[in-house]
């Protein structure tokens, strides 16, 4: 049975909507941490009925961290029975995904772990209690994880580093204790973005971990321990073979450190010395899709080589020393191994040029095919001349499908260098060659966003949003057009409130007459596929969340974004946007002492 509100509580938020009713424009009374906590409370109680259990975690989770500072208990509440209705699924389920695109199809979309959003958001609230619970799930990960497919094999570890790096600005104490807890567990790739994402935030705490990770690592196996190669050389790929297999944008602002680098190289070829002199190490069967480690030493010693004749000319002999171990251990097999990598890595590290050199030859032979084509268009980056000559190869492509979506992406991506290069009329023309509205407005929010930037381009933002704004309002009923037009009431927001509050205000139609959208959704998916190949992208929409465009709106007028929130039909999407709204008013007064009630 459902409870009903004490008759106190509610007299009280009838009041004060009565008196905040009367007062519009931003500076509306009741928009106080008293009414945000009355508001919040009753929203709450209100969505007791959303029982969907990632839906329910959420609620619990936003709830329990609006709260915190309000009534620390009922918070806390909160969020132990999120974690427990989470480790509770994970149990029944384990990790969960989703098919995106058509059925058989499709790529498939790896959900989060519920334990983890929980785990997350107290983290930033009590890390003593996000410590317990990594330690909980950590245990329960040694039960299980030998189990497992590949997919999910380190997903726990994968997700406490990612939780790391999250912290490293709120909470370095806690950043070190997760890096240290994950260091006891083998060496694995993730560790190659872990070192950059901290990096963003704070260097000299980035090469603290780095020192610490290639210190407990050093006897991995070669393969492993190349995954520690790439930071020290501010490089975007480690050493070796494998060196397309990882790759990220590295930070604006990264350097190379010569004595990490240092650090690095001795650590390698101590290894290497240490496995030829190791009878185990030389009879270990390579690890499943894994080359024999000797290629691995080899083919990263002829990376590193110049590398140490140019900076650490004393480090030569021992350099000498290591390529020769490392020689001596191939066998037959394994340089035909090595033989067969390098070929297959220095097609992927050609260039643009020579890859249009490759088909140009491929035609004339009549072994052009359409994969050749693609790989011009998803692999490596190209110039505007380049796009240029690349662009009479489309027509070439025989797979009627292949052709269309290849075409398409082509100019998707011409757009984006054409709006990185600030050069926003090429970038207007292209755009119309892309069909796909969500492709296309996340092109246009790109554009917008580089004309925000510039006080000169105001009229020209203006512009572009209107026009996206038409091309929205014109297409039919979808998550995607919800999505673009919170996308829409975001941008107005830095030009025109008056219009953002229409675009969110049709945001809520459009949502409302959808059956369960996924608005929360964070990417756009483009897909390639061909006779025995496809390709798969997924692209960010930055600016379309529920929560970031109630929370900012409100920012300037808490009673219409308020009533907007309202309006959503969706108990789950009210609940979130009402909570996202209450928060711009918590800062106004102190909160107010309130009966306890459950959620």
């Amino acid at each position: 049975m459902q409870r009903l509100l004490p008759l106190t509580l509610v007299i009280a938020i009838l009041s004060l909507i009565s008196t905040y009713a009367q007062t519009p424009g931003i500076e509306s009374p009741v928009c106080n941490a008293q009414f945000a906590q009355l508001l919040v409370e009753q929203q709450v109680m209100e969505s007791k009925s959303v029982v969907e259990p990632i839906k329910r975690i959420k609620i619990l989770i936003r709830s329990a961290d609006f709260l915190w500072k309000f009534d620390q208990p009922k918070a806390r509440g909160y969020f132990g029975e999120a974690y427990k209705m989470a480790n509770d699924r994970f149990k029944e389920t384990g990790f969960e995904s989703k098919e995106v695109g058509e059925k058989g199809k499709g790529m498939t979309s790896i959900l989060p772990d519920q334990r983890m959003e929980v785990i997350g958001a107290i983290a930033k609230r009590d890390a003593v209690w996000a410590k317990k619970l990594s330690e909980q799930m950590l245990a329960d990960y040694d039960k299980g994880a030998a189990d497992r497919d590949k997919m999910n094999k380190m997903r726990e570890l994968e997700d406490l580093l990612s939780l790391a790096g999250e912290m490293v600005k709120t909470n370095p104490e806690l950043s070190r204790y997760l890096y240290r807890r994950v260091m006891r567990y083998p060496l694995f790739n993730h560790w190659f973005f872990a070192f950059y994402r901290i990096y963003k935030d704070d260097p000299a705490f980035a090469d603290s971990i780095y020192i610490e990770a290639l210190r407990n690592y050093r006897n991995e196996t070669p393969r492993r321990l190349l995954y520690l190669s790439a930071y020290p050389f501010a490089n975007e790929r480690i050493f070796g073979v494998d060196k397309y297999t990882l790759s990220m944008d590295l930070p604006a602002n990264v350097a190379a450190n010569p004595t990490l680098q240092r650090q690095f190289i001795d650590t390698f070829f101590v290894r290497i010395a240490n496995y030829a002199a190791s009878e185990e190490d030389m009879n270990r069967v390579p690890e499943k899709n894994s080359q024999s480690e000797p290629v691995y030493m080899v083919s990263a010693i002829r990376e590193i080589e110049p590398i140490v004749i140019e900076r650490f000319p004393d480090m030569l002999q021992r350099l000498s020393i290591a390529k020769s171990q490392a020689f001596s251990l191939l066998s037959g097999e394994m340089r035909k191994q090595l033989d067969d990598k390098n070929k297959w890595t220095d097609s992927l590290g050609q260039s643009v040029d020579e890859r249009l050199e490759m088909i140009e030859k491929a035609d004339s032979e009549g072994k052009l095919t359409d994969y050749m084509i693609v790989g011009m268009i998803t692999w490596g980056e190209r110039t505007e001349e380049q796009y240029a000559r690349i662009l009479p190869w489309l027509d070439k492509i025989k797979d009627e499908n292949v052709r269309r979506e290849t075409t398409n992406y082509f100019w998707f991506l011409r757009t984006k260098l054409a709006i990185k290069e600030k050069r926003l009329e090429d970038a207007e023309k292209y755009t119309l060659k892309v069909p796909e509205p969500e492709h296309r407005a996340l092109l246009m929010f790109n554009m917008a966003d580089s004309q925000s930037k510039n006080a000169v381009d105001v009229s020209n933002l203006f512009e572009t949003l209107n026009r996206l704004s038409k091309l929205t309002h014109s297409a039919d009923n979808s998550v995607a057009k919800a999505q673009i037009l919170m996308g829409l009431a975001n941008m107005y927001e830095k030009v025109n409130h008056s219009i953002a509050l229409d675009e969110l205000g049709e945001a809520i139609r459009v949502t409302n007459s959808l059956k369960d959208p996924d608005i929360f959704a964070t990417s756009v998916r483009r897909q390639i596929s061909g006779k025995n190949f496809s390709f798969f992208a997924m692209l960010d929409t930055p600016g379309y969340d529920l929560e970031k465009t109630f929370e900012e709106l409100s920012k300037k007028d808490f009673e219409m974004s308020l009533a907007n929130a309202k309006a959503l039909d969706d108990k789950y999407f009210r609940t979130l946007a009402v909570i996202a709204v209450a928060t711009n008013c918590t800062k106004n007064s102190k909160p107010v002492a309130k009966p306890k009630e459950k959620l």
